[in-house]
């Protein structure tokens, strides 16, 4: 059944809202933008889904100022509640165990959550290990560009480890850092999200005198695509808890790179899952143990295609939209 599908939000900096949203358009229906629900045509169909990303960090943005926050909020809820009344299907997609925001907005969250059990909207993941309904993470080429980019990797033994994305402290950068080995180069490359972090950053760098090099500034996709080409292990350091799926991981899989993790609940399931990936307390990793278990680019790609192609993800969409 075809049927007019609208997206919150419709843009952003993580390239999985258009990915998913070429997805879904592919199998045959129209996506909209959330707002677009109140037009008189699409408010009274009601056959139409409701896709929501973020519940756990989106509507509650402080930069709006505090009154413009609060009628965005509201807003926000009473869309909710009319898209229930008026659709066929509310798809809440929850990235995030708990919010990554200021704390002082947790209540919202709170509100927002508990609007939802009330109206029995439940939960999708991006990952399996949750126990809730299911879309994978898609990966950041679709499966004829990887295929190609695959075929074409050389074999390496060369080992730089790479950070990259918006450097917050949920992340655990920090306490990373504190701990990092000495004879592994780090470079790490992103928005550090205030001055205070960075110089709390720099600090421990400077004070061990360990091979850390920070390019802050934002990454722009072309730019990411050659710093992951030429990188055999991206790190993930994300506390424990935090997060439950991660667009690092899959952008980093997409090119082929080896994963090097703390221990968290989604390093771990996919730990169990794939080769590529060593989880590390950074006390007992060193250059030598990186070369060892290196897995080729050409071999990463080939698995990441295998469990998260675009097939795949268009399967679960179509499962998920119809049932």
């Amino acid at each position: 059944m075809l049927m007019n599908v609208f997206c919150f939000p419709i843009r952003h900096q993580n390239k999985i809202i258009e990915i998913n949203k070429e997805i879904i358009e592919s199998l045959g229906h129209q996506v909209y933008p959330l707002k677009s629900v109140y037009q008189p045509k699409f408010f009274f169909d009601f056959d139409k889904a409701v896709i929501l990303n973020w519940v756990e960090d989106q509507p509650y943005i402080d930069s709006y100022g505090f009154f413009k926050s609060w009628i965005y909020f509201f807003f926000y809820l009473t869309t909710i509640i009319c898209c229930k009344l008026t659709s066929r299907k509310i798809i809440w997609i929850k990235h995030n165990f708990k919010p990554h925001i200021n704390k002082k907005f947790s209540y919202r969250h709170m509100i927002t959550c508990y609007l939802m059990n009330i109206f029995n909207i439940k939960e999708t993941t991006l990952e399996d290990y949750v126990g809730a309904h299911y879309i994978p993470h898609p990966l950041y080429l679709d499966d004829e560009e990887l295929t190609s980019l695959a075929e074409s990797c050389q074999t390496t033994n060369k080992i730089k480890v790479t950070f990259f994305g918006h450097i917050k402290r949920y992340k655990g950068l920090h306490q990373a850092l504190r701990i990092w080995p000495k004879d592994i180069p780090l470079s790490i490359c992103g928005k550090i999200e205030s001055p205070n972090y960075k110089r709390e950053l720099l600090d421990i760098v400077n004070r061990r005198n360990i091979n850390v090099v920070i390019n802050e500034g934002f990454v722009e996709d072309s730019e990411l695509e050659n710093l992951l080409l030429e990188t055999s292990h991206v790190f993930l350091p994300h506390e424990a808890n935090t997060m439950i799926s991660s667009g690092s991981f899959y952008h980093a899989i997409t090119y082929g790179c080896n994963i090097l993790a703390t221990k968290s609940a989604f390093s771990m399931s996919k730990f169990k899952e794939h080769n590529f990936i060593s989880i590390s307390n950074l006390g007992s990793v060193n250059l030598n143990t990186l070369q060892r278990s290196l897995v080729q680019r050409r071999e990463v790609m080939s698995e990441a295609l295998e469990h998260y192609s675009r097939v795949k993800i268009r399967k679960s969409w179509n499962f998920i939209l119809n049932s």
